[in-house]
């Protein structure tokens, strides 16, 4: 009633529009110009660039719930805007890492929650599988990691587990990182694998210095820590790129920790919380 004085502004799952109609908006001077109808079927509302051409998140959520538009490669529920990404998504991985909760009930944590437990012996106590946080990696992490697999072809990307030390409560209350130097797990995530507790930059193992992961969970477990006042343990699952006689088992069997002598072989993908 605003611009027109004559109808309400149009309302739409609870979101009020600031026009009644398309021909209303058209009469407004200057940005109200020829405005392009929401991109959902079926709505009169006028979109915007701030919902990717829907009228509003409620109509953005469901524009990538019909299939009609691409859903961010993070999120999976608002439509892509700033390329493979949303507006939300995009502006956090241009900061540093951040973590999102995974429901309980979606594949990806099912998924994630069966592979970690079937690796413990049944003779002995299977933890208990609590949280799983995905990594939101800045833009420019990705981008080394991606052309680190370019310039190594033959090598193979795998799904390896690797356990520091936990001094803070992450994840007892909210999923944040901390700036403790000597927190491992969250100098890891923070730096994507090129700082670890203390400032050291690398592991030590056969191999000499780089970065020691494992197929196996139950194997990365021996050096999970955490502070008293936690309840969990916790663990990053990261992608690898690791030369093919690594990933040949019948060679080198679980057992063997995997070797990454870069930080670009090796990105964190979510953080594990789980207690014994």
């Amino acid at each position: 009633m605003k611009i027109c004085g004559k109808k309400p502004k149009f309302v739409d799952n609870g979101f009020k529009h600031p026009y009644c109609s398309r021909s209303c908006a058209r009469s407004v001077p200057g940005g109200g110009t020829n405005p392009t109808a929401c991109a959902l079927r079926g709505c009169r509302a006028t979109g915007k660039p701030a919902f990717a051409n829907f009228c509003s998140d409620a109509h953005a959520r469901e524009g990538v719930k019909q299939g009609r538009v691409d859903g961010c490669e993070h999120c999976k529920v608002q439509p892509r805007s700033m390329g493979s990404l949303c507006i939300p998504c995009d502006r956090a991985s241009r900061g540093g890492p951040r973590l999102r909760e995974l429901h309980p009930d979606g594949a990806t944590f099912k998924a994630l929650r069966a592979q970690f437990l079937s690796e413990w012996e049944p003779s002995k106590q299977t933890p208990s599988f609590e949280k799983v946080y995905e990594v939101l990696l800045p833009q420019d992490t990705r981008a080394r990691h991606e052309q680190f697999r370019a310039r190594n072809p033959a090598f193979q990307e795998i799904r390896s587990f690797h356990s520091s030390q936990c001094i803070c409560d992450l994840g007892v209350k909210e999923p944040t990182l901390c700036n403790f130097k000597s927190c491992g797990i969250c100098s890891i995530i923070k730096s994507s694998f090129k700082s670890f507790a203390f400032g050291v930059p690398s592991n030590q193992g056969r191999f000499g210095d780089g970065i020691y992961s494992y197929r196996n969970p139950r194997l990365a477990d021996r050096f999970a820590t955490s502070c008293t006042s936690s309840p969990y343990r916790v663990m990053i699952a990261g992608d690898v790129c690791v030369e093919p006689e690594q990933c040949d088992e019948n060679q080198t069997g679980d057992e063997e920790s995997l070797f990454a002598q870069s930080a670009e072989a090796i990105i964190p993908v979510y953080v594990i919380m789980y207690a014994k």
